[in-house]
């Protein structure tokens, strides 16, 4: 798998680095992760400031395109990146959400 950075935006107002990225694969389309480890290697930073936003593939090709947030600190990452990416990429675990028991309604 090969990567390329296509632009670093600054995105002071959120504390984030949006990162645009094209990469290249043999076989099938590499999972979030991998693509992290990737992004990780290639940026010099730490796989859990990154979180992997979209990743786009075209049928019958081995090409995609992609938008990763690269947070200053993990933290920052968890804090500012919405909860289905994060559980996405790995960075949170999915909360299940408690049923609470329907009672009906007292009969007068």
């Amino acid at each position: 798998m090969n990567i390329s950075i296509e632009s670093k935006t600054n995105n002071a107002l959120l504390g984030r680095t949006d990162v645009s990225f094209a990469l290249t694969f043999e076989g099938a389309v590499p999972s979030r992760k991998q693509v992290r480890e990737a992004l990780s290697m290639a940026l010099s930073v730490p796989a859990d400031r990154l979180a992997v936003v979209r990743l786009d593939s075209s049928f019958g090709t081995h090409a995609a395109k992609g938008l990763c947030h690269l947070y200053p600190t993990p933290e920052a990452a968890l804090k500012g990146e919405k909860a289905h990416i994060l559980v996405r990429d790995g960075l949170k675990t999915k909360e299940e959400k408690k049923k609470e028991e329907k009672k009906a309604p007292a009969k007068k």
